[in-house]
């Protein structure tokens, strides 16, 4: 039974591929008939809902165990080519962190979630509560019904473990690559010799 990795994507504030926020759950999938398209399209209208997307979320399934190279196995777009403006610094996320039974490494994983499509406001500390954290939760839990479990995936053990336990809090985390390219430069000289 395959292991997905669901890379879901958000077309944010420019329509440049490179600028896409993404976001990477990984599914177990036992059940008899494998159908990474449903996952794929379960999940875009899922996000679409859970953020509220006024712009594009694309998903694309992949092997999590697969030889390389590996293509995708299911591709679902909602809001194709329309991209949504945030007020947030790309950077910012909320972690989501999860793990199996015990925080062991091997057994732990984290989905930063940018700040600017759950509702967080500019601060010191993400507001709370982040009403759109839960919903997200029961989104991954409930994906792809009774024989679908969202995972923690071990590279390591190239095996996956069921999600037991989650938390967020109120610190910031920062995704540096999730930033934008500068367009300008500031730049100077000094008299020190």
């Amino acid at each position: 039974m395959p292991i997905w990795r669901l890379q879901a994507s958000f077309l944010t504030d420019t329509a440049f591929p490179k600028d896409r926020m993404v976001i990477t759950p990984h599914f177990d999938d036992a059940g008899a008939l494998t159908n990474p398209q449903g996952l794929c399209t379960d999940l875009a209208a899922g996000l679409d809902s859970v953020f509220q997307m006024t712009g594009e979320v694309r998903v694309k399934a992949y092997d999590a165990q697969g030889t390389p190279p590996v293509y995708p196995q299911g591709e679902a777009v909602v809001q194709e080519g329309v991209v949504q403006a945030t007020s947030m610094p790309r950077e910012l996320a909320v972690c989501l962190s999860f793990f199996s039974e015990r925080n062991i490494p091997g057994r732990r994983g984290r989905l930063f979630i940018p700040a600017g499509l759950i509702g967080a406001t500019a601060g010191l500390r993400p507001a709370s509560p982040l009403t759109r954290m839960q919903p997200l939760v029961d989104l991954l839990t409930g994906l792809g019904g009774a024989d679908v479990d969202w995972v923690v995936f071990s590279r390591r053990d190239n095996d996956a473990f069921p999600v037991t336990h989650w938390w967020y809090d109120n610190e910031w985390d920062v995704q540096r690559s999730r930033g934008i390219a500068a367009t300008t430069r500031v730049q100077g000289t000094t008299t020190e010799a």
